[in-house]
């Protein structure tokens, strides 16, 4: 995945800008409106001689109109203004930026404000965008105040795209006050709960996990006992694993099933992608993941080789699938994995038009075996500065072209916080934003469900599921990153159970698949440890929190006060202004028996939350059990490996006695939590950083 936001070397670049020296007015922007204009130039704003290569800058009726050209590929020179500004009016108070912004036919519009001290070093950041079908006014407000050490605001409009038109207009910076975080000591979350209210049915393909076929299914095949690893088929099964994606991600679109097949003995040895030298032996392949999922009462999620391999192909593996393992094991086949994205590693990346005839002749190919396949497209709504979907009309071509063959579309919009950070001092901010980002996962899987359903034929609206067929926490891909094995915290774990809420809320989301089930770097939720053998993180103990939620009744409950905390724009994670410190999910089994899920994204203290019940029984006997630990940073001891010709960054000095200290098997754990009963209302206490499941049993 490519950054696709503004790199903030621009600022550098702006800063040397005719006329952009820091100065300006003392407290906003010189002609925010661009109504002020010298010699067709607005006042006020600079553009450098390299942007000025990069397209056209005009103003149109009163609106600054950025038309790029075919040099305006991604760089640190984009098509651009920028103006600097004194940043010691804003000290003190968090940035917000609106503008009105609009991209077309493949231009994408960019407002961005960063903060600098005196040496040049970025402060803060918060930036806007708009692409095709995108079109008014934004805001975006920092989640933390500009410290005293800020001297210089860069503000600058930009466009990204080779063709088509960014319009930017009525920019305005401001500071607002600092949003106090929690509130008061004795703060109560307060929620109200119907016991017999009726809601969706939770399908179990949101217990969903990633299998790549690569390095033995990155441990799954245990190759001293020639079969599936106990360990793992173990952790799996208590976790409630209900859907397995195979053989990828990015693998799926460079894979031939038929090296996956027959004896052990006689299997290939085969590069994982075509350019890369590092080679796997093909010994976890069809017979072997079907035989996983069926230990686990589990279905099989297909990913087809669409990058590279051909209709013939996806259709052969289906009959296979049907004669040797019988049809049933197949919830859905996938045609391709993330071949919207620019530069995609497999290869194969496509427009969309093509991907639309490459989708219809595979979903044909496979039905021709398995009339009643379930065929799931590709795609992703971009939103914020997450937008790993290089085509501004994939979506919509895509649905319109095919819509009447799907039944699924598959996207990957919920990694998070996804930072490019590597200050240790913030670490509580990123986490911030990782836990705050369900919000926006929530209105991009809502803003989904509403452009399949304007987007698709007749009589298809409301009938096409959503599939989050990869997901997680994730911090940086880069291995010198001190945030990079951040997937094991406790924090991270507080992410899952605050998104798996969100999919389960969500009536359109019918299967979500998190990567992944085991690794020897750092995105496995299953890691080797340096005794040998393999250790659940916490986020796959938060994940087993909801192993009995597969065809529970989703209850109606609704939070009527409780304190909020705002999140920054970090990488690729848009600031939230107000996200919930406590967050719940409730659910009722076929035999009555309620299970409520309460989450605290407070890093430092506990929070206490209340249900006012109705309906259902009169009482509950009530159990609960709390998942916790000594800090959010903590882990239980997983390790990675040593990869020669690579130095893995330190998880980073956060602070005294932090994450290697607070290591071991037992530093976050499972126990007893506080829960209890009376008079209608469900009391409990949820540790820093903790995540509770509370059962309530009729009486």
């Amino acid at each position: 995945m490519r950054t696709a936001f503004i790199r903030l070397i621009l600022i550098a670049t702006l800063l040397s800008m005719p006329g952009c020296t820091a100065g300006g007015p003392p407290d906003g922007l010189t002609n925010g409106d661009f109504a002020q204009l010298d010699n067709g130039r607005p006042v006020g704003w600079a553009i450098s001689d390299a942007a000025a290569t990069k397209g056209q800058a005009t103003v149109e009726a009163g609106m600054l109109v950025l038309r790029p050209n075919a040099a305006n590929t991604p760089s640190d020179t984009p098509l651009g203004l920028g103006q600097a500004i004194d940043a010691t009016a804003f000290h003190g108070r968090r940035l917000s930026l609106t503008a009105s912004l609009s991209g077309e036919e493949g231009a994408v519009a960019v407002v961005g404000a960063a903060a600098l001290d005196a040496n040049g070093a970025v402060q803060r950041f918060v930036s806007i965008r708009a692409g095709a079908g995108e079109d008014g006014i934004q805001t975006a407000t920092d989640g933390q105040p500009l410290g005293d050490t800020a001297r210089t605001i860069i503000v600058f409009a930009s466009a990204e795209g080779v063709a088509g038109s960014a319009r930017i207009g009525d920019i305005v910076l401001g500071g607002t006050a600092v949003a106090a975080r929690g509130g008061p000591a004795d703060a109560v979350t307060r929620f109200t709960l119907t016991a017999d209210g009726q809601g969706r049915v939770i399908p179990a393909g949101i217990l969903g996990t990633n299998v790549e076929w690569i390095r033995g299914a990155n441990g799954l095949w245990n190759a001293a006992q020639g079969g599936l690893d106990p360990d793992i088929l173990g952790m799996s099964a208590q976790g409630g694993v209900r859907l397995v994606r195979f053989p990828g991600g990015v693998w799926s679109d460079t894979y031939d099933w038929r090296d996956g097949t027959g004896p052990q003995q006689g299997r290939p040895t085969t590069r994982h992608i075509p350019d890369q030298e590092e080679t796997s032996r093909h010994s976890v392949g069809t017979p072997e993941i079907v035989d996983f999922a069926r230990r686990l009462d589990a279905t099989l999620m297909i990913t087809v080789n669409a990058g590279n391999g051909t209709p013939e192909q996806a259709g052969a593996w289906a009959a296979h699938i049907r004669d040797t393992h019988g049809a049933s094991v197949v919830s859905v086949w996938e045609i391709g994995n993330e071949l919207c994205m620019e530069n995609d590693m497999s290869g194969g990346s496509m427009t969309p038009a093509q991907y639309v005839r490459t989708l219809r002749d595979f979903a044909a190919a496979i039905r021709a075996e398995l009339p009643d396949a379930r065929i799931a497209a590709i795609g992703l709504v971009n939103y914020g500065p997450y937008r790993f979907n290089a085509h501004a009309d994939w979506n919509r071509i895509v649905l319109e072209g095919a819509g009447d063959v799907i039944d699924v579309f598959a996207v990957h919009n919920a990694y998070a916080p996804l930072v490019v950070e590597t200050s240790t001092r913030r670490w509580t901010e990123v986490y911030d934003a990782m836990l705050a980002a369900p919000e926006a996962i929530a209105r991009n899987l809502g803003d989904t469900a509403a452009l399949i359903d304007a987007s698709v034929p007749a009589g298809r609206g409301g009938r096409i599921g959503i599939s989050v067929s990869e997901w997680g926490p994730s911090f940086s891909y880069d291995p010198t990153n001190p945030y990079f094995d951040h997937v094991k915290t406790l924090g991270s774990a507080v992410f899952v159970a605050r998104t798996l809420n969100v999919f389960m809320r969500e009536p359109r989301v019918e299967s979500a698949a998190f990567f992944k089930l085991s690794d020897w770097l750092n995105s496995g939720w299953i890691g080797p440890t340096a005794q040998g053998g393999w250790r659940e993180t916490p986020a796959m103990m938060a994940f087993s929190l909801y192993r009995d939620a597969p065809g529970a009744t989703v209850l109606p409950l609704t939070r009527q006060s409780g304190a909020t905390f705002a999140s920054s724009q970090l990488g690729f994670q848009v600031g939230v202004s107000a996200a919930p410190v406590v967050d719940a999910l409730a659910y009722r089994g076929q035999t009555g028996r309620i299970t409520v899920i309460v989450s605290n994204a407070d890093l430092d203290e506990a929070q206490q939350a209340t249900f006012q019940v109705t309906g259902g029984a009169s009482a509950y006997d009530i159990s609960a059990t709390s998942l916790s630990g000594p800090a959010a940073v903590a882990h239980r001891g997983t390790q990675g490996i040593d990869v020669p010709g690579i130095a893995f960054a330190g998880p980073g000095d956060f602070e005294p006695g932090g994450w290697f200290a607070r290591s071991a098997p037992d530093s976050v754990s499972l126990g007893q939590g506080r829960a209890e009963w009376s008079a209608g209302v469900l009391s409990v206490e949820v540790p820093p950083a903790g995540v509770v499941a509370v059962t309530m049993v009729p009486r």
